[in-house]
């Protein structure tokens, strides 16, 4: 009789937590669903797909599309359900687009989800920051460093010579739009000179992200800087430099 409890303890351990997680990807499937459905939307300009799916500030923004001319490919959305409650869920999600002059970019989003009478809808859209979180303690890939290290060299090397369509191409995410909320004044003229001894390592990895420890010389100038780095259908691009 004992080793039967124990038996139906042991069981009722395994398969209870597996229930419980078969649960939760079944009722986080609906709202991820209606994001994925609205950023698409968004990404491709299709102002009435994206309407159809939310309602109040994030219907706005996509009222917002018409005369827009967008004509982004989503290549991948991912998601992940951050909160659920009644009737409510807050998802993060994190976009790869080829852009309509054929670069790549990435985006990462937090957006509130209500059911309603018609269904999920997403009710807001915030702009996020990825998810650099997690222990790094072997170093990756020699290979990722290698990769990030001519992305950033091939930055350098276009911003020294004002090449500014070039420089962009090695951007994605925040600091390509940062970088092109500054093209008129910056585009006007070099922001860099001679680049010389240009050293990496890389400090951080996980997924397709990682952080780069920079150092190099520009005209004579020690310069050392963090490079956030994340891994798009084209290659690394940059994300963010600190």
């Amino acid at each position: 009789m004992r080793k039967k409890i124990f038996l139906l303890i042991a069981v009722l351990t395994i398969v209870v937590p597996l229930l419980i997680s078969a649960l939760q990807h079944v009722m986080a499937m609906p709202p991820r669903n209606t994001v994925e459905v609205y950023l698409s939307a968004l990404a491709s300009g299709d102002r009435e797909r994206a309407k159809s799916v939310s309602t109040g500030r994030a219907a706005e923004a996509a009222g917002k599309l018409e005369g827009k001319n967008l004509a982004a490919r989503v290549d991948e959305i991912s998601t992940s359900l951050q909160a659920l409650g009644r009737d409510w869920a807050r998802v993060k999600a994190t976009v790869e687009l080829t852009l309509k002059d054929g670069t790549a970019d990435v985006g990462w989003y937090e957006l509130d989800v209500m059911k309603e009478a018609g269904g999920w809808k997403v009710i807001s859209l915030r702009e996020d920051a990825p998810d650099l979180s997690g222990w790094d303690l072997v170093g990756g890939s020699s290979k990722d460093v290698v990769a990030a290290r001519e992305v950033f060299a091939g930055y350098l090397d276009a911003l020294a010579a004002g090449k500014w369509d070039e420089a962009v191409k090695y951007l994605a995410g925040p600091a390509r739009k940062s970088i092109e909320a500054s093209r008129d004044v910056l585009s006007k003229g070099k922001i860099i000179g001679r680049v010389d001894d240009l050293q990496s390592k890389l400090v951080w990895a996980k997924g397709k992200e990682m952080i780069v420890e920079f150092s190099y010389k520009a005209d004579a100038k020690a310069v050392e800087l963090t490079a956030e780095l994340y891994h798009t259908p084209q290659g690394w691009r940059i994300t963010a430099l600190r």
